[in-house]
Protein backbone atom coordinates (compact mmCIF):
# COMPACT_ATOMS: atom_id res chain seq x y z
CA UNK A 1 0.00 0.00 0.00
CA UNK A 2 2.94 2.32 0.63
CA UNK A 3 3.73 2.09 -3.09
CA UNK A 4 0.34 3.68 -3.81
CA UNK A 5 0.05 6.24 -1.01
CA UNK A 6 2.36 8.27 1.22
CA UNK A 7 3.54 6.25 4.22
CA UNK A 8 1.51 8.15 6.81
CA UNK A 9 -1.61 7.86 4.64
CA UNK A 10 -1.15 4.12 4.15
CA UNK A 11 -0.63 3.59 7.88
CA UNK A 12 -3.78 5.54 8.75
CA UNK A 13 -5.82 3.56 6.20
CA UNK A 14 -4.55 0.24 7.58
CA UNK A 15 -5.64 1.35 11.05
CA UNK A 16 -9.08 2.21 9.66
CA UNK A 17 -8.66 5.90 10.51
CA UNK A 18 -9.79 8.90 8.54
CA UNK A 19 -6.85 10.47 6.73
CA UNK A 20 -6.45 14.19 7.57
CA UNK A 21 -5.39 16.74 4.97
CA UNK A 22 -1.74 17.64 4.61
CA UNK A 23 -1.29 21.43 4.53
CA UNK A 24 1.91 23.31 3.80
CA UNK A 25 2.35 27.05 3.46
CA UNK A 26 5.26 26.46 1.10
CA UNK A 27 5.78 23.25 -0.87
CA UNK A 28 7.22 22.81 -4.36
CA UNK A 29 5.26 21.13 -7.16
CA UNK A 30 6.77 19.95 -10.44
CA UNK A 31 5.24 18.92 -13.76
CA UNK A 32 7.34 17.21 -16.45
CA UNK A 33 5.97 16.41 -19.89
CA UNK A 34 7.35 14.66 -22.98
CA UNK A 35 7.91 16.97 -25.93
CA UNK A 36 6.21 15.76 -29.11
CA UNK A 37 4.44 12.89 -27.38
CA UNK A 38 1.44 13.03 -29.74
CA UNK A 39 3.73 12.75 -32.75
CA UNK A 40 5.68 9.89 -31.18
CA UNK A 41 2.45 8.09 -30.38
CA UNK A 42 1.38 8.36 -34.01
CA UNK A 43 4.54 6.69 -35.37
CA UNK A 44 5.02 4.05 -32.67
CA UNK A 45 3.02 0.94 -31.89
CA UNK A 46 1.09 1.02 -28.62
CA UNK A 47 3.46 -1.45 -26.95
CA UNK A 48 6.42 0.72 -28.00
CA UNK A 49 4.84 3.79 -26.40
CA UNK A 50 4.22 1.79 -23.24
CA UNK A 51 7.80 0.55 -23.24
CA UNK A 52 9.16 4.08 -23.72
CA UNK A 53 7.14 5.42 -20.78
CA UNK A 54 8.14 2.48 -18.59
CA UNK A 55 11.85 2.90 -19.32
CA UNK A 56 11.73 6.67 -18.83
CA UNK A 57 9.55 6.74 -15.74
CA UNK A 58 11.60 3.97 -14.12
CA UNK A 59 14.65 6.21 -14.36
CA UNK A 60 12.72 9.25 -13.10
CA UNK A 61 11.36 7.20 -10.19
CA UNK A 62 14.94 6.39 -9.21
CA UNK A 63 15.80 10.10 -9.33
CA UNK A 64 12.76 10.97 -7.20
CA UNK A 65 13.96 8.53 -4.55
CA UNK A 66 17.50 9.86 -4.81
CA UNK A 67 16.44 13.47 -4.26
CA UNK A 68 13.70 12.71 -1.75
CA UNK A 69 10.95 14.05 -4.01
CA UNK A 70 7.52 12.43 -3.75
CA UNK A 71 6.08 11.05 -6.98
CA UNK A 72 2.42 11.95 -6.91
CA UNK A 73 1.32 10.32 -10.15
CA UNK A 74 1.77 10.02 -13.90
CA UNK A 75 -1.00 11.03 -16.28
CA UNK A 76 -0.23 9.83 -19.78
CA UNK A 77 3.22 11.26 -20.50
CA UNK A 78 3.09 13.76 -17.62
CA UNK A 79 5.05 13.15 -14.42
CA UNK A 80 3.93 15.05 -11.31
CA UNK A 81 6.01 15.32 -8.14
CA UNK A 82 6.01 17.37 -4.93
CA UNK A 83 8.39 18.11 -2.07
CA UNK A 84 7.78 19.30 1.50
CA UNK A 85 4.29 17.83 1.64
CA UNK A 86 4.28 14.17 2.70
CA UNK A 87 7.39 14.79 4.80
CA UNK A 88 8.99 17.91 6.26
CA UNK A 89 11.62 19.39 3.95
CA UNK A 90 11.18 23.06 4.85
CA UNK A 91 14.85 23.95 4.47
CA UNK A 92 15.56 22.54 1.00
CA UNK A 93 12.37 21.56 -0.87
CA UNK A 94 12.83 23.95 -3.79
CA UNK A 95 16.50 23.15 -4.39
CA UNK A 96 15.61 19.45 -4.22
CA UNK A 97 13.07 19.87 -7.01
CA UNK A 98 15.39 22.05 -9.08
CA UNK A 99 18.13 19.42 -8.95
CA UNK A 100 15.60 16.67 -9.60
CA UNK A 101 14.28 18.47 -12.69
CA UNK A 102 17.79 18.85 -14.12
CA UNK A 103 18.38 15.18 -13.45
CA UNK A 104 15.18 14.34 -15.33
CA UNK A 105 16.43 16.17 -18.42
CA UNK A 106 19.78 14.38 -18.20
CA UNK A 107 18.03 11.01 -17.91
CA UNK A 108 15.92 11.82 -20.97
CA UNK A 109 19.04 12.46 -23.04
CA UNK A 110 20.10 8.88 -22.29
CA UNK A 111 16.70 7.26 -22.93
CA UNK A 112 15.94 6.14 -26.52
CA UNK A 113 12.40 6.91 -27.68
CA UNK A 114 12.27 3.41 -29.15
CA UNK A 115 14.86 0.67 -28.83
CA UNK A 116 13.92 -0.63 -32.30
CA UNK A 117 13.92 2.82 -33.95
CA UNK A 118 17.27 4.52 -33.24
CA UNK A 119 16.51 7.15 -35.88
CA UNK A 120 13.90 8.63 -33.50
CA UNK A 121 16.64 9.66 -31.10
CA UNK A 122 16.14 10.12 -27.38
CA UNK A 123 13.20 11.33 -25.35
CA UNK A 124 12.93 15.05 -24.65
CA UNK A 125 10.95 16.65 -21.82
CA UNK A 126 10.15 20.09 -20.45
CA UNK A 127 9.81 20.74 -16.71
CA UNK A 128 8.09 23.47 -14.73
CA UNK A 129 7.65 24.10 -11.02
CA UNK A 130 6.27 26.54 -8.49
CA UNK A 131 6.56 26.98 -4.72
CA UNK A 132 3.68 28.02 -2.49
CA UNK A 133 0.70 26.75 -0.47
CA UNK A 134 -0.38 23.17 -1.20
CA UNK A 135 -2.99 20.86 0.27
CA UNK A 136 -2.77 17.08 -0.09
CA UNK A 137 -5.86 14.96 0.55
CA UNK A 138 -7.59 11.68 -0.17
CA UNK A 139 -10.52 11.83 -2.59
CA UNK A 140 -13.16 9.26 -3.47
CA UNK A 141 -14.42 6.10 -1.81
CA UNK A 142 -13.57 3.54 -4.51
CA UNK A 143 -10.13 3.53 -6.13
CA UNK A 144 -9.15 6.15 -3.56
CA UNK A 145 -6.55 8.66 -4.64
CA UNK A 146 -4.14 10.95 -2.81
CA UNK A 147 -3.88 14.18 -4.76
CA UNK A 148 -2.91 17.81 -4.34
CA UNK A 149 -4.77 21.09 -4.65
CA UNK A 150 -4.06 24.81 -4.77
CA UNK A 151 -2.99 27.62 -7.03
CA UNK A 152 0.60 26.40 -6.74
CA UNK A 153 -0.38 23.19 -8.55
CA UNK A 154 -2.06 25.07 -11.40
CA UNK A 155 0.85 27.48 -11.74
CA UNK A 156 3.40 24.65 -11.81
CA UNK A 157 1.47 23.10 -14.68
CA UNK A 158 1.57 26.42 -16.55
CA UNK A 159 5.33 26.65 -15.98
CA UNK A 160 5.72 23.31 -17.73
CA UNK A 161 3.40 24.07 -20.64
CA UNK A 162 5.06 27.42 -21.42
CA UNK A 163 8.62 26.12 -21.06
CA UNK A 164 10.92 25.53 -24.01
CA UNK A 165 11.73 21.95 -24.97
CA UNK A 166 14.57 20.46 -22.98
CA UNK A 167 14.50 23.21 -20.34
CA UNK A 168 13.34 23.79 -16.77
CA UNK A 169 11.24 26.86 -15.90
CA UNK A 170 10.09 28.13 -12.51
CA UNK A 171 8.13 31.01 -11.07
CA UNK A 172 9.57 34.09 -9.40
CA UNK A 173 8.29 32.72 -6.07
CA UNK A 174 10.17 29.44 -6.55
CA UNK A 175 13.30 31.29 -7.64
CA UNK A 176 13.20 33.34 -4.43
CA UNK A 177 12.93 30.18 -2.31
CA UNK A 178 15.83 28.59 -4.22
CA UNK A 179 18.03 31.62 -3.57
CA UNK A 180 17.29 31.45 0.15
CA UNK A 181 17.80 27.71 0.44
CA UNK A 182 20.98 27.75 -1.66
CA UNK A 183 22.70 29.84 1.03
CA UNK A 184 22.37 26.90 3.42
CA UNK A 185 22.90 24.27 0.72
CA UNK A 186 25.52 25.69 -1.68
CA UNK A 187 26.28 22.19 -2.98
CA UNK A 188 22.77 22.14 -4.46
CA UNK A 189 22.85 25.60 -6.00
CA UNK A 190 21.52 26.09 -9.53
CA UNK A 191 21.79 28.94 -12.00
CA UNK A 192 18.67 31.06 -12.43
CA UNK A 193 18.22 33.17 -15.55
CA UNK A 194 15.38 35.67 -15.74
CA UNK A 195 13.21 35.02 -18.76
CA UNK A 196 11.19 38.20 -18.40
CA UNK A 197 7.42 38.45 -18.51
CA UNK A 198 5.76 35.39 -20.05
CA UNK A 199 2.03 35.29 -20.93
CA UNK A 200 0.44 32.56 -18.81
CA UNK A 201 -3.05 31.31 -19.60
CA UNK A 202 -5.52 32.43 -16.92
CA UNK A 203 -2.88 34.43 -15.04
CA UNK A 204 -1.72 37.19 -17.37
CA UNK A 205 1.98 37.93 -17.60
CA UNK A 206 4.31 36.35 -15.03
CA UNK A 207 8.02 36.75 -14.40
CA UNK A 208 9.66 33.35 -14.85
CA UNK A 209 13.17 31.92 -14.61
CA UNK A 210 15.06 29.24 -16.50
CA UNK A 211 16.94 26.80 -14.30
CA UNK A 212 20.33 25.41 -15.29
CA UNK A 213 22.97 23.38 -13.53
CA UNK A 214 25.55 25.39 -11.64
CA UNK A 215 29.21 24.58 -12.28
CA UNK A 216 29.31 22.41 -9.19
CA UNK A 217 25.98 20.72 -9.78
CA UNK A 218 25.92 16.93 -9.70
CA UNK A 219 22.44 16.44 -11.21
CA UNK A 220 23.60 15.36 -14.66
CA UNK A 221 26.29 13.01 -13.37
CA UNK A 222 23.88 11.41 -10.92
CA UNK A 223 21.29 10.90 -13.64
CA UNK A 224 23.71 9.28 -16.05
CA UNK A 225 25.02 7.09 -13.24
CA UNK A 226 21.62 5.42 -12.93
CA UNK A 227 21.09 2.03 -14.62
CA UNK A 228 20.82 2.28 -18.39
CA UNK A 229 17.28 2.62 -19.71
CA UNK A 230 17.63 -0.44 -21.93
CA UNK A 231 18.47 -2.57 -18.89
CA UNK A 232 15.41 -1.41 -16.98
CA UNK A 233 12.78 -2.44 -19.50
Amino acid sequence: MEDMFPKHVAEAMLRGEEVPEDRRECATVLFADIVGFTTLSSVLESHQVSDMLHRLFTRIDALAELYGVYKLETIGDCYIAVSNLVERQDRDHAVRVAQFALGVLAACADTPACLDRPELGTVQMRCGFDSGPVVGAMVGTTHKKYTIFGNTVNTASRMESTCDAGRVQCTEAAAAVIRTQSVEHPERSVRLTARGKVPIKGKGEMATFLVDADDGSSASSLATALPAAAVLC
